[in-house]
């Protein structure tokens, strides 16, 4: 079993449930861990055999842009779109970091995370 990973892919979002969120945005760091068999693409060297990591980026990309109260919400579109990506996905692992959440404290950040 293999781990393709997808480390600290920063993004601008409007998250939130403060309706000052919706509005002003935030900054996101994402991590996507995706396990998959890899030995064809080693033998082969042919990407149709493997996860795609640009496929993988691009649907954190879109549902990182699409404004959700949760991130709970945003957590689980990113799981189920990435699962959808290739039948030989067998666990995906993410973790959304909110840097300098509106939390009334002096906080670097929070972060939701989920394997499944």
């Amino acid at each position: 079993m293999s781990k393709i990973i997808i480390n600290n892919a920063w993004f601008y979002s409007f998250h939130g449930c403060l309706h000052e969120e919706s509005v002003i945005g935030a900054e996101y760091i994402v991590n996507v861990i995706v396990e998959t068999n890899t030995s064809d693409a080693e033998e082969s060297d042919n990407l149709e055999s493997t996860v795609d990591y640009v496929s993988v980026y691009s649907v954190v990309k879109k549902e990182m842009g699409v404004p959700s109260k949760l991130l709970e919400s945003v957590m689980q579109r990113i799981i189920f779109s990435i699962k959808n990506i290739s039948k030989s996905v067998d666990s995906v692992d993410v973790s959304i970091k909110k840097l300098k959440p509106p939390i009334g404290g002096n906080v670097d950040s929070v972060e939701l995370r989920k394997k499944v």
